[in-house]
């Protein structure tokens, strides 16, 4: 009989220890990948009874707040307004919203974004202290409670499988400035990892006001005029020439330009250029557009310009010794003819046909530039397009 009993009181034990392991605490759950985790202790920012200023001591513990900030990369802020549970519940959410945003247009104020910052306001809904039963209880449920967080990670989604893809075979266009600059994808990411933007630079001058202004030289050594496209000055990231060649292209207006013997220019010295013979000016003719194309590998000034001729010789006589410059300039073709001087007051142009030619004169203070002077108003022309032996410049051509 006592074995039995003996027996008997083993097997309740081992059912009770069974049961206890069944009934204890689970563990405790991991938190999710995704989810929020406080990286700080929450900030109390107490008020005065029916107040939402900031107190001095307050404004302190903000302070404190933005010093510790400094040291987190990322982060967010959740600003929830409380009162205590004087007073009825709609006055009491506009005082707890009042409150959360002097503290959140404290923190703007500081530098801290506002996307990086969510604000609630509860009124008495959620106290600190549910028993108020002492006024520093109730001084506790008059708060903005500051909670700062982790950036929330993304969800990240599955990601297919990779699928190997040789872009440097390809090619892709940035337009910058109305110019387009063709390379290679991979050469481009090389060299604008953030996008086009500030990465390469394009400055043009294309219209005959901008090429005499700016200093760029408009002339050949032998002193022939051109007829222009424009000029381009071209800058890429680094002082190294790119391994493969960019491709620039121009749209120019076909009814201009179809007959213009267009090629790429170079400088020649300080004041002229030449035509650059490692350049060859590729051509894509439309009705509406000719598009000119030519590979370039270094930062630089490229000219697109072709001869005007130099068939024939006038003679203008600048009665007002007052010019230092001096082009004939034709808008049809956007030629522009320096004026060469041979002695005081006279002037020399060589020139070819030349439509509706008007003169263009740079005055001997280095700065005013009369231009659209009408070479008829000058001396009547035989024939448009064709330029009589002698022309005189007086003073009332340059008015205006």
């Amino acid at each position: 009989m006592k074995q039995f009993r003996l027996v008997s009181m083993l097997l309740l034990g081992l059912i009770a220890v069974q049961s206890f392991a069944q009934t204890a605490a689970p563990k405790p759950k991991k938190p999710a990948v995704n989810e929020q985790k406080e990286i700080s202790p929450a900030v109390q920012i107490y008020f005065e009874t029916n107040k939402s200023v900031i107190k001095p001591a307050e404004l302190a513990k903000l302070k404190k707040l933005l010093d510790t900030l400094d040291s987190k990369d990322e982060f967010r802020l959740i600003l929830t307004g409380h009162t205590d549970s004087s007073g009825n519940d709609e006055l009491n959410l506009k005082l707890s919203q009042a409150r959360v945003d002097g503290v959140y247009q404290y923190l703007v104020d500081n530098d801290i974004e506002a996307d990086w910052m969510n604000r609630q306001y509860f009124g008495r809904a959620k106290p600190r202290e549910k028993e108020e039963t002492s006024e520093e209880k109730k001084a506790k449920n008059r708060r903005v409670e500051i909670t700062v967080l982790e950036k929330p990670k993304p969800v990240e989604k599955p990601k297919p499988k990779p699928v190997f893809k040789d872009t440097c075979t390809a090619d892709t266009t940035i337009y910058i400035n109305d110019v387009g600059m063709t390379m290679k994808v991979c050469d481009f990411k090389k060299m604008c990892p953030r996008g086009a933007t500030n990465c390469i630079k394009i400055k043009k001058n294309t219209s005959i006001e901008e090429l005499i202004s700016s200093g760029t030289p408009l002339t050949t050594a032998k002193s022939e005029g051109l007829n222009w496209a424009g000029a381009y000055e071209v800058r890429m990231p680094g002082d190294t020439c790119a391994a493969v060649p960019v491709t620039m292209t121009i749209a120019m207006d076909a009814a201009i330009y179809k007959k213009a013997k267009l090629q790429v220019y170079t400088r020649d010295g300080e004041t002229n250029i030449k035509p650059d013979k490692t350049k060859k000016l590729g051509i894509a003719k439309g009705k509406e557009q000719i598009k000119y194309s030519f590979p370039l590998t270094c930062n630089g000034s490229y000219f697109i310009c072709g001869p005007a001729g130099k068939s024939k010789k006038a003679i203008i006589l600048d009665k007002t010794k007052r010019a230092e410059e001096m082009f004939v300039i034709s808008q049809s073709t956007m030629a522009i003819i320096p004026c060469k001087k041979i002695g005081a007051g006279k002037w020399e142009v060589s020139y070819s046909k030349i439509e509706d030619p008007t003169l263009t004169v740079k005055m001997s203070d280095g700065e005013t530039i009369v231009s659209d002077i009408n070479m008829n108003s000058i001396r009547k022309m035989k024939k448009p397009g064709i330029l009589r032996k002698k022309y005189k410049v007086k003073g009332k051509h340059l008015q205006g």
